[in-house]
């Protein structure tokens, strides 16, 4: 069992020892923000979105076509109006001589040059823009989500060490008042004053606290993996974690959260901009049943037939118009509809689930409180009878068996100071990730 705890330990402090510089809570989020690739892929999406925008505006400009097509015609023949095709007139022929139709040529050329300017397309193209815009205001929401999401998870992991290491702490001790007094049993032993099972007992007891080490320090090995993975460096990266001193902060009512988190909340924004985005493509339906017109202009060239002119230029309108369409634009607006009253509906019950999130996060600050109060005065307490009985130790009063259980009994107040106190934090944590502050 010895072997076991002195491995166990040895992992401990290889893992702490090799970091020069205690990382910082604070360090490690700008880590986590700088290489996690979901934000990274999040913050590409806004880009993304904001190209589809100028992409949208660009939909109100001329369009500019031009064509052109080359042949080489392998065998050329020349097309007439023959002598006296259309008969005799007076004993005279109609046509009196040969006509020429068309001139064959070898190398054929046609080109266009074409612009088309929409008009009534205007309105529909201004809404697409608009929804353009949605989707990047969307996409800058998910951004802010995915950052929050991140600082909490990196929140979590850090705190679960700390408290860890301080659970560590009183294992280590409880390991030590059972050595003690397992030390003690061995003693009677030999004096005859006590019976073998005692020691027995205490052995086992022994193995059941240095089972608890090894349980912790695994996992603090898994909770380092995770962290390391969010930070973004190596597996063989080893660090230690700055202690966090937890102050007090000014804690809103309830009812101010919740009223923050209609607006800054990023599950409720995101919502809200899903049934703006709907609200554009309903319009953006009820605007296809108006014809297109547009104004249509360009130049032309030929020299396939020889009497049409080589050049030639036209300016008009274009309008096309799709009369009836078997209830296809019916059935694309009743399909927006459906679409906003899924968003309104997915809008009320995200409300509902950020508001009762928030009164649960509130709820743990108001108890982690209560708990941080009832704990300061067990640590304070329990420091005070260490010191009590140090100075009866020295002055030979106390056996060190009764200074490690008074030793253990700070620990674990101590204990439970730390982890209600984080717990406080954690929860403060939540409930401004639930409200969109960082």
């Amino acid at each position: 069992m010895k072997k076991v705890l002195f491995y166990s330990l040895l992992l401990m402090s290889s893992f702490y020892a090799q970091a020069q510089e205690a990382l910082t809570l604070d360090q490690a989020k700008r880590m986590a923000l700088q290489s996690n690739r979901l934000v990274g892929i999040q913050r590409e999406k806004v880009k993304e979105n904001e190209l589809k925008v100028l992409e949208a505006k660009t939909k109100n400009k001329p369009m500019f076509l031009a064509s052109g097509t080359y042949l080489f015609n392998g065998i050329k023949k020349d097309l007439e109006l023959p002598m006296g095709a259309f008969g005799q007139v007076g004993g005279t022929y109609l046509p009196q001589q040969n006509i020429p139709l068309f001139k064959g040529k070898h190398n054929l050329l046609l080109g266009s040059v074409a612009a088309y300017q929409p008009i009534s397309q205007l309105g529909k193209i201004k809404v697409g823009v608009k929804a353009a815009e949605a989707d990047v205001r969307i996409a800058e929401t998910q951004v802010s989500k995915a950052e929050l999401e991140v600082l909490q998870g990196v929140e979590k992991l850090y705190y679960g060490m700390l408290i860890a290491q301080k659970q560590l702490d009183e294992a280590n001790a409880n390991v030590q008042l059972t050595q003690a007094k397992l030390y003690d049993v061995e003693s009677a032993l030999l004096a005859g004053k006590t019976d073998e099972v005692y020691k027995v007992g205490l052995q086992a007891e022994l193995a059941n606290q240095q089972q608890k080490v090894v349980q912790i320090i695994n996992q603090m090995e898994d909770y380092a993996a995770d962290l390391r993975n969010v930070l973004g460096v190596q597996d063989t990266t080893s660090f230690k974690l700055a202690d966090v001193h937890v102050e007090p902060v000014s804690i809103q009512t309830l009812e101010a959260y919740q009223q923050e988190a209609k607006n800054a909340n990023p599950d409720v924004k995101l919502a809200n901009q899903t049934i703006e985005k709907v609200n554009y493509g309903l319009e953006a339906a009820k605007k296809d049943k108006l014809p297109n017109i547009g104004v249509v202009g360009g130049y032309t060239y030929q020299n396939v037939v020889s009497d049409l002119p080589n050049n030639n230029y036209f300016l008009g309108l274009n309008l096309s118009w799709d009369i009836y369409d078997f209830g296809k634009r019916k059935s694309q607006e009743n399909q927006r509809l459906s679409q906003k009253k899924q968003a309104e509906e997915y809008l009320a019950y995200t409300q509902e689930d950020v508001a009762a999130k928030i009164g649960k996060a509130y709820r743990k600050i108001t108890q982690s409180q209560r708990l941080i109060t009832v704990a300061n005065q067990a640590v304070t307490l329990r420091r005070e009878e260490v010191r009590m009985k140090t100075n009866a130790r020295e002055a030979g009063l106390k056996l060190e068996k009764d200074l490690l259980e008074s030793k253990v009994n700070l620990a674990k107040a101590e204990q439970d100071l730390y982890s209600a106190q984080l717990a406080y934090r954690l929860a403060v944590a939540e409930i401004n990730t639930l409200t969109g502050t960082r």
